[in-house]
């Protein structure tokens, strides 16, 4: 269903390198047959500070019912490290809500 996976970057240039990244956690999260129209990533990067650069990931996910709206920040490394691992974050946070919200099987 990647045909809703939409990626957007603010103060950064996307990468080719990234968008994969998020394609694959995109597909963990649709195999879990949550029903997803859509989804929306922002991956923002912060302004330069002496300690490094924050990034930002936020996620719009459209399900049946109330969207899943995430958004995780992380800076405290290297660059290439902080930004994976927001989007990890992010990630795993959503797939988290999803699991909350499907329905017992069986109950």
């Amino acid at each position: 269903m990647s045909n809703g996976l939409s990626i957007a970057y603010r103060n950064l240039e996307s990468s080719d390198a990234i968008e994969d990244h998020v394609r694959r956690r995109f597909s963990d999260l649709d195999k879990l047959e949550a029903k997803i129209e859509s989804c929306h990533v922002v991956i923002e990067a912060g302004q330069r500070q002496t300690s490094g650069r924050e990034f930002t990931v936020r996620l719009k996910i459209a399900v049946p019912g109330p969207d899943i709206e995430v958004e995780r920040t992380v800076g405290r490394s290297e660059p290439a490290k902080d930004l994976n691992l927001a989007i990890h974050e992010a990630f795993d946070a959503a797939r988290r809500i999803i699991v909350e919200r499907k329905p017992k099987r069986g109950v």
